[in-house]
C-alpha cells in the first residue's frame, strides 16, 4: 500500500502526532482556573516545623510540575487551604528485650481547594502518610528501608531519621494533594 495524503496510515499517524500535540499535564482542571495561591499552612499541632516545611513542600511541587501559575491570593484563580490536624508517633517495632526499634510517624491533614471564580469549594478531602524511623542515630546507619524502594542505608538516607521521615511523609501528602487536584475534573 502506498503511502498517500488521504491513506488510512497517513490519516491514523497525523491523528497520533495531533493527540501528542495537545497533550497536558493540567489534566481536565476547569478552564477558568489557571493559577492557584497556597495559603499559609494551618497547623493544629505542637510541631511548629510542619507549617513552614508542608507550605515549602506543596509550593516547589507546583512550581516543579508547573500545572498551575502559583502567585499570591490576590491574583490566583484557586486557593489551597492545607491543615495540619494530627501528628503522631508510635512503636512500630520492637527488640528481643522489648525496647523500641522502630517508630511510625502519621501525619493527617484535611485540604480544601477552592474556587475563587465560582466562590465554591472544588474538593475537601482529608490526606494522611506514614513513615517510619528508628530512634537516635543516623538514619544511615539505622538497618531500616527509611524511604521504602527496597534499599537499606543508601547514600540519600542520612541525617536525623525523625526530620527525614516528616520530610518523606509530607513529601507525600504534596504529591497526593497535586493529584487530586489534576484528577479533579
Amino acid at each position: 500500500m502506498a503511502w498517500t495524503r488521504n491513506s488510512p496510515l497517513a490519516l491514523l499517524a497525523l491523528a497520533g502526532l495531533w493527540g501528542c500535540g495537545v497533550y497536558s499535564f493540567r489534566g481536565s482542571l476547569p478552564a477558568h482556573i489557571d493559577s492557584i495561591a497556597v495559603s499559609n499552612v494551618i497547623n493544629q499541632t505542637s510541631e511548629f516545623v510542619l507549617t513552614d516545611l508542608t507550605n515549602e513542600l506543596i509550593t516547589d511541587l507546583f512550581l516543579t510540575e508547573n500545572v498551575l501559575r502559583v502567585t499570591d491570593l490576590s491574583n490566583a484563580d484557586s486557593d489551597l487551604q492545607v491543615t495540619i490536624n494530627r501528628i503522631t508517633d508510635t512503636p512500630s517495632t520492637f527488640t528481643a528485650g522489648e525496647s523500641v526499634q522502630e517508630w511510625q510517624i502519621n501525619v493527617s491533614t484535611k485540604v480544601i481547594w477552592y474556587d475563587l471564580a465560582r466562590n465554591r469549594p472544588l474538593f475537601e478531602k482529608s490526606f494522611s502518610a506514614v513513615s517510619h524511623y528508628a530512634p537516635g542515630g543516623d538514619e544511615g546507619s539505622d538497618q531500616i528501608d527509611n524511604d521504602g524502594d527496597g534499599e537499606v542505608d543508601e547514600e540519600d538516607e542520612f541525617g536525623d531519621p525523625r526530620e527525614a521521615a516528616l520530610r518523606r511523609l509530607l513529601e507525600k501528602i504534596a504529591n497526593d494533594i497535586l493529584n487530586e487536584i489534576v484528577s479533579t475534573w
